[in-house]
């Protein structure tokens, strides 16, 4: 057996202006060819991808691997590109029996909307309709109609935090491989769920999203199913094919539809739970003065989150700091060239008035004058501790720690790996050091923070990835999606079913 394999990664939020070009994706990783290799056995789809085809000896093709962090719509140049080194592996062989790809499932370009859709066409009209195409995504991907359409086999993160990277690689390589080998295909059938909520409003950890995805992998595990996927949709996609959906795996249709139905109808009915209880930042920064514990308290800034999308500018926090006067020991990253630059010029050691904040989405997000102490300069490169990506390498560009009195801010070129310690530690930053912590980031965090603390608390801050989904100005999103409508129950029966 022959299989390509290859992978386009990109999470759009379609109210970040900035569009993704090429040098985006470089600060994170475009491998081609052999260069994927070297993802053998790395905590991410592609690693279990590889892991299920070396166990059946199928003979792997290397494509392409163009792979980055959350932002504004793809340029799309670069999914032409990705497209045509795609096509040119497929190309190298007479025949293939597979093309396995892994995905965001969320992504955008500069001319369509669904772009994880336009790749899988794209796809399936070189290889034709015999070749097995199966898909890994996120689980806060939108699975459209053209994705169901071209796709034998699509798997979604199961955790979220999301730590199940390489887990969902190797489902979906096992899961294609199936539709090879086996007499009994498996039969996919998806349920489009018109609702959206925040991601910060749920995770795997604990709590009722919980405890549906349990009663999945109970299917799973008494062989009901052969595997499911619980898609909430990131919520700042603005597209017209856009809801959350169930997709269900089994041999017999039949059981693929009853499954699916019945965990859309439990997701759906969760959806008034899934709101968060925010705080304001200044209530907060009151928390962590009246803190008498060892224990750092967690300020949630997911409306400026850059894993949700967001451009990472908001200075919302410092400034409310520098207003209060409050002397709690502060740290804080923030997406900022100009500031970072500006302290590789001058130097450690030395200060200057500092314009901070706002260099992305200035609409949105002010900027700061405020005088700073350059405390350290760094290359920006760093390792994830994990659990989540552990190993993996990020680059947020030069970057240098400021001071600004008690408040410590990490300026960089780009924010990656935000839920993990090491955005700090690497740079100088002991979080457990600090009485609060800014984290720009929906959920993601908690795998890691949460063993250090349990003070965390979600606050109503500005940004392109808000919490508040009613104030964004939303355009191409049906307005018949909660929490835009309220919906009734019965509306259920007008969900729209796809199979594969």
């Amino acid at each position: 057996m022959k299989a390509v394999v290859i992978e386009f990664h990109q999470e759009t939020n379609s109210f970040n202006p900035n569009v993704c070009t090429r040098s985006y994706f470089e600060q994170s990783r475009i491998a081609i060819g052999e260069e994927l290799f070297e993802l053998i056995g790395k905590p991410c789809a592609l690693g279990g991808i590889f892991k299920a085809l070396q166990e059946k000896n199928v003979d792997i093709i290397p494509g392409i691997s163009m792979f980055t962090m959350s932002g504004g719509r793809v340029d799309q140049k670069v999914v032409d590109e990705f497209i045509e080194r795609s096509i040119q592996a497929i190309h190298q062989h007479a025949s293939i029996d597979a093309v396995f790809i892994s995905l965001h499932g969320a992504t955008e370009t500069t001319e369509h909307e669904d772009c994880s859709g336009y790749i899988i066409e794209a796809i399936r009209s070189v290889v034709g309709n015999e070749t097995i195409l199966a898909c890994s995504t996120d689980m806060h991907a939108n699975i459209t109609t053209k994705m169901m359409e071209h796709s034998n086999i699509i798997c979604g993160y199961e955790t979220y935090p999301h730590v199940d990277h390489f887990e969902t690689g190797y489902r979906t390589g096992k899961l294609g491989l199936s539709c090879l080998l086996d007499v009994n295909k498996p039969k996919m059938v998806q349920v489009k769920i018109p609702m959206i909520v925040p991601a910060s409003a749920y995770t795997t950890m604990s709590g009722p999203f919980a405890a549906l995805i349990n009663e999945g992998q109970l299917l799973v595990k008494n062989r009901e199913i052969d595997d499911f996927s619980i898609y909430q949709m990131q919520p700042w996609l603005d597209v017209e094919d856009g809801a959350s959906s169930v997709i269900v795996i089994a041999k017999e249709e039949a059981k693929a539809e009853e499954y699916a139905l019945f965990l859309a109808r439990k997701l759906f009915n969760l959806r008034e739970s899934f709101q968060p209880n925010l705080y304001s930042i200044d209530q907060v920064i009151k928390i962590a003065e009246k803190n008498t514990n060892s224990q750092p308290v967690v300020l949630v800034d997911s409306a400026d989150s850059t894993n949700a999308g967001a451009t990472g500018d908001s200075v919302a926090v410092v400034k409310k700091m520098l207003e209060s006067g409050s002397k709690v020991k502060t740290a804080i990253a923030i997406v900022d060239a100009p500031a970072a630059d500006l302290a590789h010029e001058i130097g450690v050691g030395n200060k200057a008035v500092f314009s901070i904040g706002g260099t992305k989405l200035p609409e949105m997000n002010e900027t700061l004058q405020v005088e700073c102490y350059v405390k350290s300069l760094h290359d920006g490169t760093f390792v994830q501790e994990g659990p989540a990506g552990r190993g993996m390498i990020n680059n947020i560009g030069p970057s240098a720690v400021l001071r600004i009195g008690n408040i410590d801010v990490l300026v960089c070129h780009h924010i990656f790996g935000n839920g993990d310690p090491q955005l700090f530690r690497a740079f100088g930053m002991e979080p457990t050091l600090y009485e609060l912590i800014t984290v720009k980031a929906c959920t993601s965090f908690r795998a890691a923070y949460s063993k250090f603390t349990d003070q965390i608390y979600d606050t109503d801050t500005p940004g392109a990835a808000s919490v508040d989904l009613k104030s964004l100005p939303f355009k191409r999103l049906s307005k018949h999606v909660y929490p835009f409508s309220s919906l009734e129950n019965k509306e259920m029966n007008e969900f729209v079913y796809g199979k594969s």
